[in-house]
């Protein structure tokens, strides 16, 4: 996993990965405009899965529930884009808000994207242009969902899924999916041997892209995820 500041004074990037028993949970978020809106989102969830553990459709709804609750009542405006996994394995469920996505790849091939809660998707989704160009609409950073005030916190869930072993998942932030061609996931993973290989192949290409503004001027943070089961 990494994380990493961009040209902002401070990470609104926020990640982490814990275990409890078989099931492990894995999440990323970005915090809209404010330093600490993603970590609160983050530990609110981590909180709650450590209590529970389960592997449910449910308890994602729970979890989203609860870390818009908390934002919603810090003393500040906060808001945050959040997308988590919760697996033991063999069945893995997982949820996303705003502009923070999951990647699902099977056979190293690309199996399925959480959806975004953005104007550009709202155009691919209307057919208006193709996914790859989403990453280069301005109003990708028009959100339709945000936790925290002012936004509809109705996240995007997926059905628990049998997971099988060769399936591998990318969870990461806008930052480094917006710098990232689909691809290029595909490409580094099939070259990839474990899941930080992976990942250090991806963030070459990241920096890269970053360094010529291939799809953006603007040097946004990064956080991400790799698992390989």
């Amino acid at each position: 996993m990494i994380t990493r500041q961009g040209e902002k004074e401070y990470n609104s990037d926020f990640i982490t990965v814990t275990e409890d028993g078989d099931c492990s949970f894995f999440a990323v978020a970005d915090g809209h405009e404010t330093p600490w809106a993603a970590e609160l989102a983050v530990k609110t969830v981590a909180e709650d899965f450590q209590k529970s553990s389960g592997i449910t459709k449910e308890s994602i709804v729970e979890f989203f529930a609860d870390a818009d609750k908390a934002l919603r009542e810090d003393e500040n405006p906060l808001n945050a884009c959040m997308a988590f996994m919760l697996t033991d394995g063999q069945i893995a469920v997982w949820g996303n808000i705003g502009d923070c996505r999951v990647y699902w790849l099977r056979d190293n091939l690309l199996y399925e994207i959480t959806p975004d809660h953005s104007g550009a998707y709202a155009l691919y989704e209307a057919g208006e242009i193709r996914y790859p160009k989403i990453r280069r609409q301005k109003t990708r950073y028009d959100l339709t969902h945000m936790l925290g005030d002012g936004y509809d916190a109705t996240p995007g869930l997926s059905q628990p899924e049998v997971i099988r072993k060769g399936d591998s998942f990318l969870i990461c932030t806008d930052g480094f999916w917006s710098n990232i061609h689909e691809l290029q996931i595909e490409k580094s993973l099939k070259k990839s041997s474990s899941a930080q290989e992976w990942l250090d192949k991806m963030v070459k290409i990241v920096d890269k892209n970053m360094h010529f503004k291939k799809y953006s001027r603007f040097k946004d943070g990064i956080g991400a995820i790799t698992i390989k089961i």
